[in-house]
């Protein structure tokens, strides 16, 4: 299910269109998965569409989301943004079976506030860490952070990996996500290389291998991707983000 909402981004906007050019990259890319050898179009799984949202109006945009979560009332959900406070609106709705949630992400998302907001990209960690506890929460793969950022993340006790900690030692992502009940992947985890068409772009991070490698490990009940800024089918960062979402979807229905 796709949340088009981008008003929170803080530098490009722009993923309002990535459910639909994600969609449609899906179309150039093969059903089967050589990793799992099984066809997506065998899942027990339904795209529920694009929820209506209100540009510039986070609070209403909220009301529509978990009006259609609590609709629909999915044991398992995928959901693509969209900018990183989307988020919050899901974790929000199931926090009560969220025991432990991950996010990959090449920022801290951890600022208290923005230029006097709570809701914007640059918090979505910390609002989330808010709901769930600082002890329920994982950050993988960071590379860009201030100092006071930084700081704060430290002094709450939030565990945080960098991406160069990854680099050196894959099996961080096993440990990591192998038990997240949700996952949310900002395609800036990835280096400019693979996803260049993202809200913050950010160079030295890693390879999309070094995630399919652990695909096999991970067992969430919601995982949602979010940040993509395709302006194109033919984008590479929809391409991607459309084969992950192919071996996610397969993995999810493996583990129902």
């Amino acid at each position: 299910m796709g949340i088009p909402y981008d008003s929170n981004q803080t530098f490009s906007t722009g993923s309002r269109f990535a459910p639909s050019y994600i969609r449609l990259a899906s179309d150039s890319i093969e059903e089967f998965s050589i990793i799992f050898r099984k066809d997506v179009r065998d899942c027990n799984v339904s795209d529920w569409g694009d929820i209506e949202v209100s540009y510039g109006n986070y609070r209403e945009t909220e009301r529509h989301v978990i009006d259609t979560l609590r609709e629909i009332n999915a044991e398992k959900l995928i959901l693509i943004g969209g900018d990183h406070s989307i988020s919050i609106f899901s974790v929000n709705f199931f926090s009560k079976k969220i025991r432990k949630y991950v996010q990959l992400d090449a920022h801290g998302d951890f600022d208290d506030s923005y230029l006097n907001s709570k809701y914007t990209h640059s918090s979505t960690l910390r609002r989330i860490g808010e709901i769930l506890g600082w002890e329920n929460i994982v950050l993988l793969g960071l590379r860009s952070i201030s100092r006071k950022t930084l700081e704060d993340l430290e002094k709450l006790g939030v565990k945080y990996y960098t991406s160069a900690d990854i680099e050196r030692d894959p099996s961080i992502l096993t440990k990591e996500m192998k038990d997240a009940d949700y996952i949310s992947l900002d395609m800036d985890f990835f280096d400019i290389a693979y996803a260049p068409e993202v809200g913050n772009p950010e160079p030295l991070g890693l390879s999309p291998q070094i995630f399919i490698n652990n695909i096999r490990e991970i067992n969430p009940r919601y995982f949602d991707i979010v940040e993509a800024r395709p302006k194109s089918a033919e984008s590479t960062t929809a391409i991607l983000a459309a084969t992950i979402l192919r071996e996610v979807i397969i993995k999810m229905d493996e583990e129902f």
